[in-house]
């Protein structure tokens, strides 16, 4: 498989969801899409961030009357349908069905028009900026799709080409492989959106609990009990290989 890589760059004013990160600075998002025909994709967005920005987001995601993301100088008469599948005080996850796309021309309408079926997107926003990457079965058409995408974007918006080559690794969430509760989770994801775990820190643990709006034992401790979680079920799948290594033949550890 090949991988294509390149960022969206707004400009303030030029897209109502992208002013919401530009707004707030410390508003993360997740996000995995495909299309089952040409015409229809899915998608599952996950924000992370303060109350009001993702207040902010569900608005703009589910209300009929607010003003929709475009990225495009045509208007995108795509059918979309979105539900809310967590929401807590610092997480939103939302599910998107997009149908009709060949009434649009976003990245995505793009994507499904000119490449190979069966391609995944992978994408992540913070601020003015929109990573994005394409796992895709071959380069078939990528300077066509590259060429249209470009074309009608929005003022205000730039298409930043990253890199086309081979799959070196998949992006996967390890959090979703070991279970905690939800606040811990969402605390341990904030940390790693904020930086926390870089190297040196990007925030302190009392820059984080400013940023949930919590106080700072409260985050200290929901970091302590998800590390242990994360540690303990690391371990335990270690542990469970060395157990089948030991299996003989007769089904009995050795």
């Amino acid at each position: 498989m090949r991988e294509l890589t390149f960022d969206l760059v707004y400009e303030a004013k030029a897209d109502p969801l992208a002013d919401v990160f530009i707004d707030y600075p410390s508003l993360a998002a997740d996000a995995i899409a495909s299309c089952i025909r040409r015409d229809r994709l899915w998608r599952i967005e996950r924000f992370v961030g303060p109350r009001a920005a993702l207040d902010r987001v569900e608005r703009h995601r589910l209300d009929p009357d607010a003003p929709r993301e475009e990225m495009t100088d045509t208007e995108c008469r795509a059918v979309r349908d979105h539900e809310v599948l967590e929401r807590s005080p610092t997480t939103l996850v939302v599910y998107t069905f997009v149908k009709r796309l060949h009434r649009c021309d976003s990245v995505l309408a793009q994507a499904a028009r000119r490449l190979d079926l069966g391609f995944v997107f992978q994408s992540r926003r913070r601020e003015h900026r929109h990573h994005w990457r394409l796992l895709l079965r071959s380069a078939t058409n990528v300077d066509v799709f590259h060429r249209e995408a470009s074309a009608h974007l929005g003022d205000g918006i730039r298409l930043d080409v990253g890199r086309l080559g081979p799959v070196d690794r998949w992006d996967d969430d390890s959090l979703a492989t070991v279970s905690m509760p939800p606040e811990q989770r969402e605390t341990l994801r904030a940390g790693v959106d904020h930086g926390y775990y870089e190297t040196p820190r990007g925030v302190t643990v009392s820059e984080l609990a400013d940023a949930l709006d919590l106080p700072s034992s409260t985050v200290s401790y929901r970091l302590r009990q998800a590390e242990a979680h994360l540690a303990k079920g690391y371990l335990s799948r270690f542990r469970v290989d060395a157990d089948e290594r030991t299996l003989d033949l007769d089904g009995t550890t050795g």
